[in-house]
């Protein structure tokens, strides 16, 4: 009974809860394919970085080196996959302390033509060899500096 009253006196905020934690994680799972969608910014004819892949160990050394390869390519400009030393971004796991300093990953570069400006987008696989598999849509906003 307390149950039920609370769902009723607070259905629009438990509705409102349920789309925003809908929306928010934007992961979804096809055929044990993670499959996700990232929005960025890029500055015409500029190299920016979207995103960088890492898998550490519990002692932040490399467990795996993440494979990208581009399913799609960008209309409007390239993509290069780089292997560098960069800082991870764990959340909630004991690899948190892994943050603080760099280790090898790869990191993905977009560039568009130059005085390129509106919407373009990229999807690509992640794969970690351990497994985990992603597919992820870039979709990016260029504008003009």
């Amino acid at each position: 009974m307390v149950a039920l009253r609370f769902l009723r006196e607070n259905h629009i905020s438990i509705s409102v809860m349920s789309v925003i934690l809908a929306l928010s994680g934007c992961v979804t799972n096809s055929n044990g394919v993670q499959v996700s969608a990232d929005q960025s910014r890029a500055l015409s004819g500029e190299r920016t970085k979207m995103g960088q892949s890492y898998n550490l160990n519990v002692d932040c050394t490399v467990a795996t080196m993440a494979k990208i390869r581009l399913v799609q390519a960008p209309a409007h400009g390239t993509v290069d996959f780089v292997t560098e030393n960069i800082y991870s971004n764990y959340k909630d796991s004991p690899r948190v302390k892994c943050n603080s300093r760099k280790a090898p990953g790869v990191s993905e570069y977009y560039t568009s033509k130059s005085g390129y400006s509106g919407t373009d987008m990229y999807k690509v696989r992640v794969s970690y060899g351990e497994g985990t598999i992603k597919d992820v849509t870039v979709n990016i906003k260029v504008i003009k500096n």
